[in-house]
């Protein structure tokens, strides 16, 4: 039940409710369903009950939704995975949602000014983070995006610490991590989505 976010019950009524069910046996470790239960069961449930996400208050997220929302419905799902993995202290799984959401805005910000031949490569596809970072941040000889001070620095925390989290074998991020990094991140997310015109 807690697994798939339906409830966290008591556990001396449950195993009432369980008994009263005939449906399963009990054994010295708990229950263990008859025969024939399991399809029973499976009726109660929700039919996309592994894709239910646990409720959350994203307006107080690491990100905060008033920030995302009504954006594109891509970027809103990777907000909420950030802001769900961090609320429950899975930090390298934010950090790499973080790092994935800035390359994502980059995108789309050079997609919405037309410029988006500057992070091709020759073959038409997209450059890695670390040089949509450089071209976003208006290193030399590159125009960039005209962020603020504050975006550019974030950009390149973002960068380092999601390549840390999803590339090296023995780093493991920590709250403080991520908490260090959030103000720019809302900066530089903010001055992201107004240049692509997302909102």
């Amino acid at each position: 039940m807690a697994d798939h976010h339906v409830g966290t019950a008591n556990s001396t009524q449950l195993g009432e409710a369980l008994r009263r069910t005939k449906l399963a046996n009990m054994t010295r470790s708990g229950f263990v369903l008859k025969p024939g239960s399991r399809s029973i069961i499976q009726k109660w449930l929700p039919h996309d009950i592994d894709g239910i996400q646990p409720p959350m208050d994203h307006s107080a997220g690491y990100l905060p939704d008033a920030i995302w929302s009504r954006t594109r419905g891509y970027i809103e799902s990777v907000c909420k995975q950030l802001n769900g993995c961090f609320g429950a202290a899975y930090y390298d799984a934010a950090s790499v949602m973080l790092r994935r959401l800035m390359e994502t805005l980059i995108i789309e910000a050079y997609e919405h000014l037309k410029r988006e031949g500057e992070i091709k490569d020759t073959e038409g596809n997209y450059f890695m983070l670390k040089h949509l970072v450089e071209r976003a941040s208006g290193k030399p000889p590159h125009s960039g995006l005209n962020l603020g001070r504050d975006a550019k620095k974030n950009l390149e925390e973002v960068k380092a610490l999601g390549d840390k989290s999803a590339h090296s074998r023995r780093f493991v991020a920590h709250a403080p991590d991520l908490v260090n990094i959030q103000h720019g991140v809302r900066t530089a997310a903010q001055e992201l989505i107004q240049i692509a015109n997302l909102k």
